[in-house]
């Protein structure tokens, strides 16, 4: 869903806690469950996780694969960069009050892609 109607749905359980995903479109996910599982579920291959690699990050490879952001209340991990509707469902999210701006980028390199 989009940030406007996440923003007007979304009632945290735990305070300054915002567990997301944001794909590319700025749709955004709840992954309360787990990012990983969110991912899996956005990725419509149920045994992708058999085909990442061992010694990389299923979460950071994931979320590259995808091009999606995985956000909680402190951090938004993204791979190297993020679309104008991701940045712009993020900054709904902060102006709401759900998450505290830090944007970390990350590379192919180094989560061995």
């Amino acid at each position: 869903m989009l940030a406007d109607s996440f923003i007007k749905y979304y009632s945290p359980e735990m305070s300054d806690y915002c567990p997301v995903v944001i794909r590319t479109d700025g749709n955004i996910f709840d992954s309360s469950l787990g990012h990983l599982q969110t991912l899996v579920s956005l990725s419509n291959e149920h045994d992708i996780l058999s085909r990442i690699p061992k010694d990389v990050s299923p979460l950071l490879y994931l979320a590259a694969q995808l091009k999606c952001v995985i956000v909680d209340y402190e951090n938004q991990i993204y791979v190297d960069s993020m679309t104008s509707e991701q940045e712009a469902a993020l900054d709904a999210l902060e102006k709401a009050g759900l998450i505290s701006s830090h944007r970390v980028r990350m590379s192919h390199e180094s989560i061995k892609l």
